[in-house]
């Protein structure tokens, strides 16, 4: 072999030896990327179930309370609640609670799921209900709807679970 064609393999191994480094720091800088991006989706995911639950609660507590006015600020102006009675808007639900003659007392345990699209959740629960007239379990579920940095309600159907029949 020619002292011409040894430095030319030389040459071309050196630069097969870079190719390499640098595909496999490439590979490794984009895989730490994804990684980060995935668990930054998490924490994101993470912080908008705590804010939806904090909401979810505060919603709870005020129409157990008869608070118009919280319910009015957590129910966007779309809202329509659903069960076995059929189907209301915002309004006539607020009508409902304002016309209610004592607040309800009442302890829950909520057993809960997720589904994010965007803007939009999904929430399914299972609530464990106990009030002055017993236990009651209902099936609902919760669609919200991020304004900003704040989840509003659009649409809630619960069914009670477990009337015999």
């Amino acid at each position: 072999m020619s002292s011409g064609a040894v430095v030319a393999n030389e040459r071309s191994e050196e630069r097969m030896f870079t190719m390499r480094w640098t595909l496999i720091t490439l590979l490794l800088t984009v895989s730490m990327f994804a990684g980060g991006q995935s668990a930054s989706l998490a924490s994101t995911r993470t912080q908008d179930e705590r804010a939806i639950i904090q909401q979810r609660d505060t919603l709870l507590k005020a129409y157990d309370a008869g608070d118009v006015k919280t319910l009015s600020e957590i129910e966007d102006d779309t809202f329509t609640l659903a069960g076995d009675f059929g189907q209301m808007t915002k309004q006539q639900h607020l009508d409902q609670v304002r016309r209610r003659e004592k607040p309800q007392v009442v302890s829950r345990t909520i057993d809960n799921q997720f589904r994010f699209y965007g803007n939009v959740a999904l929430l399914t629960e299972v609530d464990h209900a106990v009030d002055a007239e017993g236990k009651a379990d209902f099936q609902t579920t919760i669609l919200w709807v991020r304004h900003g940095n704040t989840w509003r309600v659009t649409h809630m159907h619960y069914s009670k679970v477990n009337d015999k029949p």
